[in-house]
């Protein structure tokens, strides 16, 4: 590789992502850490000025008790998106010691 050279480098999830609604086709995941809900990615089809980005949500989890923001964002890809709620996810955990 030569030097100033950058590797585009695709995110790889941590933890398992499924079809929010399974079968139905959309574009649409929840991500979970056991059984906890990490937090959900979906392609968003009606926001005038995020059509076409994927929507990400965080901080579904039942022991939640402090919150963290922003708990949502717009980014350009599903494994962006995952990213993000992800990375949200693992500061509430440090937040709440688990």
């Amino acid at each position: 590789m030569r030097v100033g050279a950058s590797i585009k480098m695709t995110y790889e999830p941590k933890y398992k992502w499924r079809e929010t609604w399974p079968g139905e086709g959309r574009q649409d995941f929840t991500g979970y850490d056991g059984d906890d809900i990490v937090g959900r990615i979906r392609l968003d089809t009606t926001t005038s000025d995020k059509i076409g980005l994927w929507r990400w949500n965080g901080g579904f989890a039942s022991w939640i008790r402090e919150r963290i923001m922003p708990q949502q964002g717009w980014e350009e890809n599903p494994r962006e998106a995952s990213r993000r709620a992800e990375e949200h996810h693992d500061r509430l955990k440090a937040l709440h010691g688990r």
